[in-house]
């Protein structure tokens, strides 16, 4: 869990309503694209990467799978991991470059 805040996550307890279940929402935006992680427990989590205006805040447990970008279940720590390893969305990159495209300095 530091991991994911040393990494720009915020932390906040949410609730499905639905299904009465609480969890531990770790979310980040950057550049409107969306990531957030749902930990049910140690063992149950849901991590999902899909665009800022494709999600709804107020209610992170439902998320249209024909929006999503990347979407992984399991253990909390496998599905956090996978997420913090994709490569940046295309047109994203987390150096700016310069016309030869290699990373300025």
């Amino acid at each position: 869990m530091k991991l994911l805040l040393r990494r720009g996550f915020q932390r906040s307890l949410v609730q499905d309503r639905l299904t009465c279940v609480n969890a531990v929402m770790f979310r980040r935006v950057w550049k409107g694209v969306n990531e957030t992680v749902l930990a049910y427990s140690e063992s149950e989590a849901l991590a999902y990467r899909v665009r800022e205006d494709d999600v709804d805040p107020a209610d992170p447990f439902v998320v249209d799978p024909d929006l999503t970008l990347w979407q992984c279940g399991g253990e909390f720590l496998d599905v956090a991991g996978q997420l913090l390893d994709l490569p940046p969305v295309p047109g994203q990159s987390a150096f700016a470059t310069r016309s030869g495209g290699e990373p300025s300095r």
